[in-house]
């Protein structure tokens, strides 16, 4: 009996372990399953709220801001801009502009937040707007200076940037910058004399064979140019001009100007973006020839101060360095210091040993793919002015069909088509958009200068859109902005309009400008797109013209 009792006791003893087990197992089952229900269910809260975030990321923009192109991580919207036009940026811009049918679209350029606008009553509202008188903080402006600090005029902003700027006008203009002075002109005079005969008569020094080809009338272009308009600014500034002899360093700073103009673009370039891409593409990413070109610069300027800092004598006023001297010793703390005493030069120097040259090298272009153009200012010329002397200042008002050439082609080829870049300074509102204080604001000088609203025929060059019917000159008519308007207008648009007039009627004057053996006219697209739009270097055959 106990043995029956034992048997039937393990039996009970034994199902009910194996229940217990069975039960434990189907427990853990149901455990199991409900864990990977739950991580399966967490994954995808996860995936929903990294795919919101994603999407908020690539097309969120704040209230009011205006519409545009996504953006991506480290990029932004930079890679779009250069998918849809490579080698123009602010192409592209234009083309999402008509794309989300807005003239101002918001875009991101990496992490700054970017309106770039495209009607003339918004371009207008940029240039004379104050709160939009800021300048980012771009890498690319840094990069000019040794400590990697913003200095100087063009990409300063608040109230160093008005006490320099207005410092260095007022005492400029007594030396000729920014207004009509003879002894400047006499100096401008002499400068073109001198290119004139090294046009004729070829090379007399090493370094001018880069300019001329031996036997003369053969040029390189838009070197040739720049070396005689720098000399007339160090005039200006330091009283003295260089003689053809000593030029090899002038010429040398020249093309290192234009390497650094050629090697940015409107949007800051992706060294901006990334400012770490240098360290791993120097070369492509445009580093190694933009530095390379601001050493040269920077120790070109900073000798020239250096020599009148050591040689200062306050009992003697040379120049306008003198009087910038005199200001730094008062108080240096006050933004008047060596560092951007340098850089501010630099600025207020650049576009005359880059820009002039680059300028009249398009009108060159243009009047010989337009010959009846170059005739009629020719006749021109040779009626208000002869052969027996240069073109003067005086001689303008009389020329109104060369102003209004030299006023085209300003128009149609837009030095700076993007302008250097704005800031807002304040949170603000534009063309019923609203404008976050910090924004980059680009007002489109050539979506402006190529507008159908604003130009009858915007792509044809046509310099009697600036006349009158009685053939005058029209002021009205010329409502451009090739130097910009407003606080940021171009300190030196006065000047440059006097030295391409003067150089502009001095070419026409003597030469014919003609095609060599092996020669092509001039292809517009393979203009190259930098800080500024400049034709690739470029030989021209001129000829004497018979009068």
């Amino acid at each position: 009996m106990y043995a029956a009792a034992a048997a039937i006791g393990q039996a009970v003893s034994t199902k009910t372990v194996r229940f217990a087990i069975d039960r434990f197992i189907r427990c853990l089952d149901f455990q199991r399953n409900a864990y990977e229900k739950l991580t399966e269910l967490l994954f995808a809260i996860c995936a929903i709220i990294f795919l919101y975030l994603a999407y908020r990321y690539v097309f969120f923009r704040p209230d009011g801001f205006p519409p545009g192109p996504p953006r991506i991580p480290i990029f932004g919207s930079y890679l779009f801009l250069m998918l849809i036009n490579f080698k123009y940026l602010h192409k592209a811009a234009l083309t999402f502009s008509k794309w989300y049918k807005s003239d101002i679209i918001g875009l991101y350029v990496g992490k700054f937040p970017v309106a770039v606008v495209h009607s003339g009553e918004g371009v207008r509202e940029v240039l004379t707007n104050q709160a939009f008188d800021g300048r980012p903080a771009l890498f690319v402006a840094a990069m000019r200076d040794p400590c990697y600090e913003v200095r100087g005029i063009f990409f300063q902003e608040g109230l160093l940037w008005k006490e320099q700027r207005r410092f260095i006008l007022r005492y400029l203009r007594d030396f000729g910058f920014g207004r009509r002075f003879n002894e400047l002109e006499l100096v401008i005079k002499e400068q073109i004399t001198d290119m004139l005969d090294l046009i004729r008569n070829g090379p007399r020094y090493e370094h001018e064979h880069q300019l001329v080809k031996p036997g003369g009338y053969r040029v390189q272009l838009p070197l040739l140019f720049n070396p005689f308009s720098a000399n007339s600014v160090f005039h200006i500034m330091y009283n003295e001009r260089l003689p053809r002899s000593d030029m090899a360093k002038l010429v040398r700073l020249i093309q290192l100007g234009m390497q650094f103009q050629r090697n940015g673009d409107d949007y800051g370039r992706l060294l901006s973006i990334v400012p770490w891409i240098r360290y791993i593409w120097p070369e492509s990413s445009g580093f190694r020839k933009l530095n390379e070109a601001n050493k040269f610069i920077y120790k070109y300027f900073e000798e020239f101060i250096d020599h009148h800092i050591d040689t200062y004598d306050e009992s003697c006023e040379r120049n306008f360095l003198d009087l910038y001297i005199t200001e730094m010793k008062k108080c240096s703390c006050n933004g008047f210091n060596r560092e951007q005493f340098i850089m501010g030069l630099i600025d207020f120097s650049f576009p005359a040993f880059t820009a002039v040259g680059v300028q009249l090298s398009f009108l060159v272009q243009y009047l010989m793919l337009y010959p009846e153009v170059m005739k009629r200012m020719q006749e021109e010329v040779d009626e208000v002015v002869g052969c027996g002397r240069l073109p003067t200042l005086e001689d303008r008002k009389n020329m109104p069909y060369t102003e209004a050439t030299i006023r085209e082609g300003l128009r149609i080829e837009t030095l700076v088509p993007s302008d250097v870049p704005h800031k807002a300074l304040v949170d603000t509102e534009l063309m019923g958009h609203r404008i976050p204080k910090d924004t980059i604001v680009i007002p489109s000088l050539y979506a402006y200068h190529t507008d159908s609203r604003i130009w009858s025929d915007p792509q044809e060059f046509r310099p009697e859109r600036f006349l009158d019917e009685q053939g005058k000159l029209c002021l009205k008519l010329d409502v451009s902005f090739p130097f910009g308007a407003g606080k940021r207008l171009c300190a030196g648009e006065t000047f440059a309009r006097n030295m391409l007039f003067l150089m502009t009627a001095a070419m026409c004057q003597h030469f014919n400008f003609t095609l060599a053996p092996g020669d092509q006219l001039p292809d517009l697209s393979k203009n190259l797109n930098g800080l500024i739009i400049t034709p690739p270097d470029f030989w021209v055959q001129l000829e004497e013209r018979q009068h």
